[in-house]
């Protein structure tokens, strides 16, 4: 089955419901015995990276957070810039979110290079893949959807410094949106072991090697870095999966304070 062909979530409430409810029944993931600051999730909007989506997301359960920070890269080409979504409500099949409107401004105030703007937002996957599955685990929260138009290593610093700083003392869950393009198995063994073990040179320094392609390695590099930030001490990759067969893979993770 090409990729084109393969199963994706449904737009309408009640399928997506379905899906979204099995996936999450079906995961097997005991709750985080600590503060989740951070998460990583498939950035693709096909079902296959659902059970992955599902087993990092049912580990939010007990958690509570006001606000949601979700980083997704640009499925529109790149552009010189962060842009944070300007509208006052994200709508999704589930109902209708609040944008953050005070932490999107602070974030603003961090950093000259995020902007409020919405070139890049409401695509079919990253922010629109996401907030269904928080909705059902989370109940009541604001987001603050960011797309990065440029994933340097300088932005990524910028925008985890940033992010960082705004959720500090605060219940706020970041959440981080990608694919894993192309990779051998010794490039995604080397990424756990360097993002497990916080090495953000090192870690750097593979995504923007010949070893590994992912779509969202800026939404990779800025969890780890605000939630190193706000003082996490587990970075655990929950589970991934290679690409293979020119089908894309996926990586899921949860970084937490005990």
């Amino acid at each position: 089955m090409s990729i084109a062909d393969r199963p994706v979530y449904a737009t309408q409430a009640a399928p997506l419901r379905k899906q979204v409810e099995k996936l999450l029944r079906e995961a097997d993931a005991p709750p985080i015995p600590g503060d989740v600051l951070a998460v990583i999730v498939p950035d693709s909007n096909k079902l296959d990276g659902g059970e992955i989506a599902a087993e990092v997301f049912k580990r939010l359960d007990g958690q509570e957070f006001e606000t949601v920070v979700v980083v997704s890269p640009s499925h529109t080409g790149p552009f010189r810039r962060m842009n944070i979504c300007s509208l006052n409500t994200y709508r999704t099949p589930f109902g209708e979110l609040k944008i953050n409107d005070r932490v999107r401004n602070e974030l603003c105030d961090e950093d000259d290079d995020i902007f409020l703007d919405d070139e890049g937002h409401f695509h079919v996957e990253g922010v629109e893949v996401q907030l269904p599955f928080l909705q059902t685990m989370l109940g009541d929260f604001d987001v603050v959807p960011i797309v990065m138009g440029d994933e340097s290593p300088e932005f990524c610093r910028e925008l985890g410094t940033a992010t960082g700083e705004v959720m500090y003392n605060r219940p706020t869950l970041l959440v981080a949106t990608a694919d894993v393009l192309e990779a051998t198995e010794d490039a995604m063994a080397e990424f756990k072991r360097l993002f497990e073990g916080a090495d953000v040179s090192r870690l750097m320094a593979l995504l923007n090697s010949e070893k590994v392609r992912i779509e969202g390695k800026g939404a990779v590099l800025v969890a780890l870095l605000a939630a190193l930030h706000r003082r996490a001490d587990h970075v655990e990759v929950v589970r991934m999966q290679p690409p293979r067969d020119g089908d894309r893979g996926y990586v899921g993770a949860i970084l937490w304070r005990g």
